[in-house]
């Protein structure tokens, strides 16, 4: 069998279109009532046709009869090319006026769809495509494919990039061999996460599939199409398009492939987000539901979507698709915090702005806060915090009268913990009751810069483990001291920069069987060269759930990650001291590789006082009585309270604090005056319910005296 390219100049085309005359439409009709030839597709420009070779001379004499018949040609090659298997043939051949450039034309309307045997099977390049024939043969990576291996995510991801590359070499070759319509038959199982450049990495291959003719339509179709499973007997919601039933999918996805089919291929790939039933795919239900699915392929890629998961769920989510369908894996991990500012740099560059080398630490330090509360959505929040960084420059050429591009650090919203003093030991020195704490900080510091002098000098010392436990009660100072802790060993030289990337136990954890080794791992590379605090660790540790917690599994990749970077790295857990004991006892390689462990005691009621007034100085001006006022306050606290878990230390006063500030205010805004703290504000946030609570614990025969007396 030979395969045949024709080939036509458009302006000829239009010249014929502008007179009512259809070509494509009408040789179409007439290639397809004869036989032994075989119509396998066509585009705005040119047909394919598949016939046997000793068939050839007589089907180009009887196009040759119809191109003079039909439109009046007397030269019926003069605007006509052929390629494809033409070896023998008296043809012309080489490439169209407009071959390769790029150019995209609407399609023919009402194209005639090809038989139902042969749909699908290829698709025509369309004009725009690489190629300078139909034999597969190219010059090189086409110019407007070279940009999407420079682009996120492909750039970011050795995985997406060597998928791409392979599709852009393989295309052609499935193209001359007759057999496009596999391509439609290698799905994927993309294990991503939300904002790493799914959407883009999709838009990526449709560029491809353009550039080689796959996708016949203008730019109002539709070519990716994205949908969510709902879980298992949730019905839908008519108005969620996105999230859908498995009937409601099969429906669609029907309706495309009968799209596809008869009116050319526009969409060209479906993803579906198969999270909810993960755990499912190898029941009936499921496997029934996925040969449905695998009868309506052939013109269309489809994308099974999961989060970022490694091991043996991801093994067993893709053996689970592959007993029903082909499907390759590609697992996208989470991109480092690194590449992440590079993009952000890249994404300012293009509107004309440039980071200050200070601002450079100060867009690391809003990356990482950003990831605290485990909604970072990757690329869409580097974006967001873009604009706001350009919203912020201009709002300061505004005020300054200035058109500076360089974006420094007072364009970014302030971070708790990085407006300090330079001097982190000076600022632990202020903290309040901080001087045991500060003695075994300093200790930690003196062993590994004496380990460094005995190395300079040829002694064989390891470098000891930095890692360390705070225990205490909420409100102790340790998420403060722990930023603290970061300065001073960056200072120091300990650590390369000095960050605190703070973390709740449970954030370590996956939602899914597989997603949590993944998700520890990409949060300690964050933190590499800084502090990983862990608040409320021992939440990490269920002795109930055993190995179906997923905390067990953070645990193991946090001890691997201890010792594998130990001198990059000081991971600090901290938490209640009684839980603490128990996670430690229950898994003996963490508390090996842990040697320090700092008590944050609960503050003296003195202690409070003190911090109370650290707040106010400075701040506001305030009368003589308040000092009293203060004193009774916390003098008045049971003592059960401050031993109790329960008890929140510092936040408690902060809490106070604020809370009397504000019924200062207040008070001014009704008499006028200086803004100026009194006695009776005190009392007046010490009589709200949360304050009144606290005091009228273990109360009993205390009534009439103390703080209560001061309203007599």
């Amino acid at each position: 069998m030979s395969r045949l390219v024709i080939s036509f100049v458009k302006e000829w085309l239009n010249e014929k279109r502008s007179n009512g005359i259809r070509v494509i439409r009408q040789l179409e009709k007439w290639i397809a009532s004869l036989d032994n030839v075989t119509f396998k597709g066509g585009s705005a420009r040119e047909l394919i046709v598949e016939l046997p070779t000793e068939e050839r001379e007589k089907f180009l004499k009887d196009l040759a009869e119809r191109m003079t018949v039909d439109f009046g040609e007397t030269d019926p090659w003069a605007h006509t090319i052929f390629s494809g298997d033409i070896d023998g043939l008296d043809v012309p051949t080489g490439e169209t006026e407009e071959s390769g450039s790029g150019e995209t034309e609407e399609i023919e309307d009402d194209p005639v769809p090809p038989s139902e045997d042969e749909s699908g099977k290829d698709e025509t390049p369309e004009d725009d495509g690489p190629q300078k024939s139909h034999t597969g043969k190219r010059e090189g990576l086409p110019k407007k494919l070279e940009q999407i291996f420079s682009k996120v995510p492909i750039r970011h991801c050795p995985v997406l990039e060597a998928y791409a590359r392979e599709t852009v070499e393989v295309i052609p070759m499935l193209q001359k061999m007759g057999t496009a319509s596999a391509l439609w038959h290698q799905h994927l199982l993309l294990a991503v996460d939300p904002g790493y450049g799914c959407s883009e990495f999709f838009n990526d291959l449709v560029q491809i599939y353009r550039a080689y003719g796959l996708v016949k339509g203008g730019a109002a179709k539709r070519y990716v199409q994205e949908y969510a499973l709902l879980p298992r007997g949730k019905m839908q919601d008519n108005d969620n398009d996105y999230c859908v039933t498995w009937a409601n999918l099969l429906k669609k996805v029907q309706e495309t492939a009968h799209e596809n089919k008869y009116e050319g291929v526009s969409t060209v790939l479906i993803c579906i987000d198969i999270s909810e039933w993960q755990s499912l795919l190898a029941t009936s239900e499921c496997k029934d539901y996925l040969r449905q699915l695998n009868s309506l392929c052939g013109t269309f890629l489809i994308v099974f979507r999961i989060p970022f998961v490694v091991g043996n769920m991801l093994n067993a989510t893709a053996d689970a698709l592959n007993d029903i369908l082909n499907v390759r894996t590609l697992a996208v991990p989470p991109v480092s915090l690194n590449d992440m500012v590079d993009y952000t740099c890249e994404e300012l560059k293009k509107n004309g702005l440039s980071l200050d080398d200070n601002a450079r630490n100060s867009l690391e330090q809003t990356l990482l806060l950003e990831k605290r509360d485990d909604s970072f959505f990757g690329y869409k929040t580097a974006d967001k915090i873009v604009r706001k960084m350009i919203y912020n420059k201009a709002l300061a050429n505004c005020r300054s009268k200035e058109d500076n591009r360089v974006i420094t650090t007072s364009e970014f919203e302030p971070i708790p913990g990085t407006g300090a003093d330079d001097d982190p030991i000076a600022e632990l020195k202020k903290m309040i009751g901080m001087s045991e704490v500060e003695r075994r900080l300093n200790e930690v510091i003196i062993q590994v810069k004496t380990q460094r002098k005995l190395a300079a000098q040829g002694k064989n010392v390891a470098r000891p483990a930095i890692h360390m436990i705070f225990t205490g009660n909420p409100g102790t100072g340790k998420t403060t001291v722990a930023r603290i802790l970061a300065r001073m060993m960056q200072q120091e030289g300990i650590l390369r920069k000095g960050h605190l990337v703070e973390v709740k136990g449970r954030d370590l954890c996956g939602q899914y069987v597989g997603e949590t080794a993944p998700k520890t791992s990409a949060i300690c590379r964050d933190a590499y060269g800084s502090v990983l605090f862990i608040d409320e660790a021992y939440t990490l540790f269920n002795r109930d759930l055993g190995s179906r917690d997923f905390g067990r599994e953070a645990l193991d990749t946090l001890v691997a990650e201890m010792e594998n970077h130990r001198e990059d790295l000081c991971v600090v857990m901290a938490g209640y001291k009684d839980e603490m004991e128990v996670m430690l006892k229950a898994n003996a390689g963490l508390k090996d590789r842990i040697p320090f462990e700092i008590e944050f005691p609960n503050y003296t009621k003195d202690e409070l006082e003190q911090i109370f007034f650290v707040m106010l100085d400075g701040v506001f001006e305030y009368e003589n009585d308040l000092q009293e006022a203060v004193h009774k306050f916390f003098a008045e606290i049971p003592q059960e309270t401050f031993t109790s878990k329960g008890f929140s230390n510092a936040r408690l006063v902060r809490n106070l604090f604020e809370r009397t500030w504000c019924k200062a205010a207040c008070r001014q805004n009704m008499e006028g005056g200086e803004l100026r703290i009194l006695k009776s504000d005190l009392i007046g946030a010490a009589a709200d319910s949360e304050f009144k609570k606290l005091l009228a614990q273990k109360a009993v025969k205390r009534t009439a005296i103390g703080f209560n007396a001061l309203q007599k």
